[in-house]
């Protein structure tokens, strides 16, 4: 495997795609789910890449993308699978990445203030697209003891497992659109995951609020933060809250929030 290109504003020379260490995932048969050049800098969005397979054309060329600002590349055409097995690679810096910016905790502690007044003081919580666990630490830390957590990732779940404060949580790995649970929760939560399109698109999206609205409790409600479209969650929820929390104001850094009822 080699790096033939990459895209910013100055094209590389052949000396300067030499010079980087390329690692990536191994374990795939078709096509790395995840890549990683050290070295590297500046703002790339893509890069090139010559897997030295040969296809019809010759050896095999596969375009990569900056996902999310880690220094790992996501195949532009990702699968659901490979979308896994990046965030089992990303798990290793996940928290100290969130921690620096403090985004998704500060969320959570948003989220929960709003939502104190519609849950009992011992609800049953569904998380979906949990990740490491660490929105649900600050849910712990706030008396909020019984969670379930769903993610995708084997590594994000391997993560949550090991923190004290989750002790006596569920954890369950599944890809949310094709779960399907009988259990009842009083909250079903989700944290820049469901709300997110470059996870789920909206057609999925609509299938799942129509799925798991069945496992909420009669009083039940649903809690998400994130970035999508208000109107998709109205379609299936009673609104009881919603609006825009801001995560960072001087980088103009927004999230809209969303709480309602069955």
């Amino acid at each position: 495997m080699e790096l033939t290109s990459y895209y910013r504003k100055t094209k590389p020379t052949e000396k300067e795609l030499n010079k980087f260490k390329i690692t990536y995932d191994k374990k795939s048969q078709n096509r790395p789910a995840w890549i990683k050049i050290d070295g590297l800098e500046g703002k790339v969005k893509f890069i090139e890449i010559h897997l030295g397979k040969k296809g019809r054309n010759g050896r095999r060329k596969q375009f990569y993308r900056t996902y999310l600002p880690l220094g790992l590349f996501l195949p532009i055409d990702y699968t659901s699978e490979e979308m896994s097995k990046y965030y089992d690679k990303f798990a290793e810096t996940y928290d100290k990445e969130i921690k620096e910016t403090g985004y998704n905790t500060g969320a959570a502690k948003f989220l929960i203030g709003k939502i104190k007044k519609y849950v009992n003081k011992n609800p049953a919580i569904l998380d979906l697209g949990a990740g490491t666990g660490i929105v649900n630490e600050v849910y712990a830390l706030a008396s909020f003891k019984n969670m379930t957590l769903v993610d995708f990732s084997k590594g994000m779940l391997d993560d949550a497992k090991k923190k004290p404060a989750l002790r006596g949580c569920k954890f369950i790995r599944a890809d949310i659109r094709k779960l399907n649970l009988k259990g009842k929760y009083d909250l079903i939560t989700s944290h820049f995951s469901l709300g997110n399109y470059r996870y789920i698109n909206e057609e999925d999206v609509d299938k799942i609020l129509k799925k798991f609205k069945k496992n909420l409790t009669q009083k039940g409600i649903i809690a998400i933060i994130g970035h999508f479209n208000l109107e998709l969650f109205r379609k299936h929820f009673k609104e009881l809250k919603s609006g825009i929390y801001t995560l960072n104001k001087s980088k103009k850094l927004f999230a809209d929030y969303f709480i309602g009822r069955k």
